[in-house]
């Protein structure tokens, strides 16, 4: 991952951490977590997919697909 791509995943990532505190009412600690442990991340993480590029709400209803649960959005 280049440094172009770092940076928007860390924003993807931020933006992501935001969606699951406001749907989900969890604390910014606990949303984090969840994320960074998720297969999800961990598919953000690799060029190959792109995933980095897509935004909050996408991601956070494969999150939701990824965990289960019914978006909240």
């Amino acid at each position: 991952m280049n440094s172009e791509q770092q940076i928007l995943l860390d924003g993807a990532t931020s933006d992501l951490v935001e969606c699951v505190v406001r749907y989900e009412g969890v604390s910014m600690s606990d949303a984090f977590d969840m994320v960074y442990k998720s297969k999800l991340h961990r598919k953000m993480e690799d060029p190959l997919t792109g995933l980095y590029r897509e935004g909050p709400i996408y991601l956070y209803d494969m999150l939701c697909e990824e965990r289960g649960v019914k978006c909240r959005v």
